[in-house]
């Protein structure tokens, strides 16, 4: 096999977890953004909670301090009771008191009210605030793994961009050159495989011509359709066999 053909490929397959990595990298602020969401929307939650119960407290206190206020006037009413002359003006004050108790009612039943929403969104906010734990501590791990998660993705960036740098050191400019010119264009798949006779990078059936001269792989051929590089797994498969077996037989006569 053409030794610039095999080089070609396996730079493609660097290239292509090249970009699988970056991706990955890409991913990690997402990732990250998705596990704040939770902690945000709680956390908002329970500000939004304390505010209210403020208010429930505040709207509770005013009701008892009219209440209060309310009770001393009624008993000031029933204290004049014995100062009244007639049983006419005994009776009117009477139902003045009587309209004086309802409107107790009303102050009480407005103080009860604010008391049974106080506790029952002290229990919403009792809720929340675990919650608001739970998806901290959930943050946190995955804090913690998208760190471990890019520093590991930045070890292999590295060794496979150090890889790369040694490969295009033996790769023929001309055929980097047409290979970038490619990429630049096809985005990802440069280097396409063969089966039977059809190009796996466009789908379409290539002359048979074309496909005995891909198997030889004697030079750098391009697909008529697509332009991409073409080359026969099997030529691929046998070109590293034959690479290995010089060092085998070196191990075996050692």
């Amino acid at each position: 096999m053409n030794f610039q053909l095999s080089l070609l490929v396996r730079l493609q397959q660097l290239d292509l977890k090249l970009h699988d990595l970056e991706k990955q990298q890409q991913q990690i602020p997402q990732r990250l953004h998705a596990a704040q969401l939770p902690v945000e929307q709680a956390r908002k939650r329970s500000e939004d909670l304390k505010t209210v119960l403020e208010t429930i407290a505040a709207e509770r206190r005013s009701g008892e301090q009219d209440l209060s206020a309310h009770e001393s006037h009624v008993q000031k009413m029933r204290g004049r009771l014995n100062e009244l002359k007639t049983n006419k003006e005994y009776q009117a004050h009477l139902f003045e008191i009587e309209l004086a108790n309802k409107k107790k009612d009303g102050l009480e039943e407005r103080v009860l009210l604010a008391m049974e929403q106080g506790e029952e969104k002290r229990k919403e906010l009792d809720e929340v605030e675990q919650l608001l734990q739970d998806v901290t501590k959930t943050l946190e791990r995955e804090k913690v793994e998208l760190e471990a998660l890019s520093a590991k993705l930045a070890d292999e960036l590295a060794r496979i961009e150090q890889e790369r740098q040694t490969l295009l050191a033996s790769l023929e400019k001309r055929v980097y050159h047409r290979y970038s010119t490619l990429k630049s264009s096809l985005k990802l798949v440069v280097v396409a495989t063969v089966q039977g006779e059809t190009c796996q990078g466009c789908q379409l059936q290539i002359p048979p011509q074309l496909v005995a001269s891909v198997k030889r792989a004697d030079e750098l051929l391009p697909c008529p359709y697509c332009h991409r590089i073409l080359y026969y797994e099997a030529a691929l498969n046998e070109a590293c066999v034959s690479a290995e077996e010089p060092v085998a037989q070196e191990q075996i006569d050692g």
